[in-house]
């Protein structure tokens, strides 16, 4: 009789737990933001260094200022390495912190992209890795791309 008992008190405990956990999070998340604009650079990053390997060049470029458009609106600061591949494709991978207003919120924001592309064209997955400031909480992810330099995804304040 105890076992039975205790272990339906612990489903019914479980079950509260886990309502709870679902029910805070929903509360305290804000109602998610359709983000887009523009992007792109706005003058001579700070460094740009090459190397060969493997038949690949491996482009570095720090400190690229930048500004956005739209959602985002700000200033920002990348660092970019990019693979060119033989035939011509591109791999690349980019950490870019903005100093932005998100809906009337003002503070910086990191965000981590990776994508692909060729000489005319390209594309990637961004993601909101921390915020701080008037952004602090702030998530998110979506997509970039060029020709236009536009991008797109999804926000939210936790």
């Amino acid at each position: 009789m105890f076992l039975a008992f205790g272990i339906r008190t612990l489903r019914i405990s479980a079950a509260i737990v886990a309502a709870l956990a679902i029910n805070s999070s929903a509360i305290s998340a804000s109602t998610p933001i359709t983000a887009s604009g523009t992007f792109g650079p706005t003058g001579a990053p700070a460094s740009i260094t090459f190397r060969a390997a493997d038949g690949n060049t491996i482009v570095t470029i720090t400190a690229r200022p930048g500004a956005f458009t739209g959602t985002f609106a700000g200033t920002y600061s990348e660092d970019l390495r990019i693979v060119i591949h033989s035939d011509q494709s591109t791999n690349f991978a980019a950490q870019l912190t903005c100093r932005c207003t998100v809906e009337g919120r003002t503070g910086t924001f990191t965000l981590k992209l990776d994508g692909t592309g060729d000489a005319t064209a390209f594309a990637a997955h961004w993601r909101i890795v921390a915020a701080t400031g008037g952004l602090a909480g702030l998530r998110g992810e979506g997509t970039l791309a060029a020709p236009p330099p536009t991008y797109s995804g999804e926000l939210h304040f936790e």
